[in-house]
């Protein structure tokens, strides 16, 4: 098989919006999206994600549809829809049914004597998926045979949102396909964007499962921070100290307890313990660091209210401000947000409860409390924004007199509150 001479993404969000523009500076590119909203300002060079300079997108030359008939003869096809799970936290697989079924109708419409198309997933899913619930979706709507007509392949993403240091460029890219011949193809289109080289998988099942046990160990690693800060806490020391004397040995690693939120870390692990229910085995540790993360937010509330009966108060009489709702530091990305979630909680056991965090719209649901004379009988510092950790002082003068600062971010050191008139705790 031949390189291809065009690259079409289906999906511009988070991972689609930059692949397709680092596929854009080496190949004719086009990217797809079926939200003709979201097409029409980054026509205008607007990602409302904040994650993409304006400058950027408009010196690219990728071009932008929502007209799926960009689809039909496409050489190299890359799928970058979201996977998340449902309610009951089972995997949510209809974005990919939904573009394995575009493709597969447009597929149909091919012209004779076109390339055969490489069609790659990028969408964290579970080992098989790709081959065994995409490959069948495309094959019943094109008339054509998987490995023949059209190849499969899978290359996961590695997006860390807000990080401009591990990039495309910057961080090596698993890449795998359907058939060696493919795969090598593959391996030499994202070789072309990926600087710091690209590692080729035997098989597609094996990247699929590289992608979901990186956020894994991830989840895992953090639920054992939270639970040993937990653990620490009630034994009245402070875990940060015991971290950090920890850390002073070579193979100690560290992590920062906290919330665990967004739609990799919390989620992903979803997709491995149901994998491992259809071959009979029950992921047990993986499920434990799932509950662990899943019930900080109770934990915190709880803590909260520890804290403001102890000095006599009552939470039912106590104004509680919440800084920060995304899901991390400095992005604007609100969707399975633990802040969010704490501000729910937390308004049923306090007096009242306000929020702000500096991405979300100007409004009276979103007030910025700084640069006026408001105080809180407790601040929560929950989402670690530039906005906020950058003047600590200023987060502390929020707290009114013998009120309360919790820091969920680990951000505030013990030191700097030490002459402040407040009860202050982080985990």
């Amino acid at each position: 098989m031949k390189t291809p001479s065009d690259i079409t993404i289906v999906g511009l969000g988070y991972v689609g919006l930059p692949l397709a523009l680092a596929f854009a500076a080496e190949f004719p590119t086009i990217g797809f999206d079926n939200d003709s909203s979201r097409v029409e300002q980054l026509q205008d060079g607007f990602d409302r994600n904040l994650e993409v300079d304006k400058g950027l997108i408009a010196s690219s030359e990728l071009t932008f549809t929502a007209d799926d008939t960009c689809v039909t003869n496409a050489e190299f096809i890359v799928v970058t829809v979201p996977t998340p799970v449902t309610k009951d936290n089972r995997p949510d697989l209809g974005p990919l049914e939904s573009a394995s079924e575009l493709i597969g109708k447009k597929l149909r419409d091919r012209s004779n004597g076109t390339t055969t198309p490489i069609i790659v997933f990028e969408s964290t899913t579970y080992p098989g998926c790709t081959e065994d619930f995409c490959g069948p979706i495309i094959e019943r709507e094109s008339g054509l045979k998987s490995g023949e007509g059209f190849i499969l392949g899978y290359s996961p993403e590695r997006t860390n949102f807000g990080d401009a240091e591990h990039t495309l460029e910057t961080v090596v890219k698993v890449v795998s396909g359907q058939n060696s011949e493919g795969a090598k193809v593959i391996s030499d289109v994202y070789s072309r964007i990926a600087k710091a080289g690209v590692h080729m998988a035997p098989n597609i099942k094996t990247a699929e499962a590289s992608k979901v046990i990186e956020n894994v160990q991830r989840d895992l690693n953090i639920a054992l921070f939270n639970e040993s800060a937990i653990i620490f806490d009630r034994m009245g020391i402070d875990s940060s100290d015991v971290f950090d004397a920890a850390g002073t040995k070579w193979n100690f690693h560290r992590y920062q307890p906290g919330l665990v939120g967004g739609h990799c870390i919390p989620v992903d692990p979803y997709y491995l313990t149901y994998a491992a229910e259809q071959v009979g085995y029950d992921a047990n540790v993986i499920l434990a660091g799932r509950s662990v993360n899943e019930g900080m937010v109770t934990q915190v509330v709880e803590k909260a209210r520890e804290l403001v009966t102890s000095d006599g108060n009552l939470p039912e009489k106590t104004d509680v401000l919440i800084l920060g709702q995304t899901f991390k530091g400095d992005v604007a990305d609100f969707r399975n947000s633990k802040a969010v979630r704490l501000t729910s909680e937390m308004t049923g056991v306090f007096g009242s409860v306000t929020t702000f965090d500096p991405y979300g719209e100007d409004n009276s649901l979103n007030r910025d409390p700084f640069g006026n004379d408001a105080k809180y009988g407790v601040v929560v510092l929950a989402v670690p924004h530039s906005h906020f950790v950058e003047s600590v002082e200023s987060v502390g003068e929020l707290v009114s007199q013998g009120g309360v600062m919790i820091d969920l971010t680990g951000t505030i050191a013990s030191s700097q509150m030490i002459d402040a008139d407040v009860h202050f705790w982080k985990l």
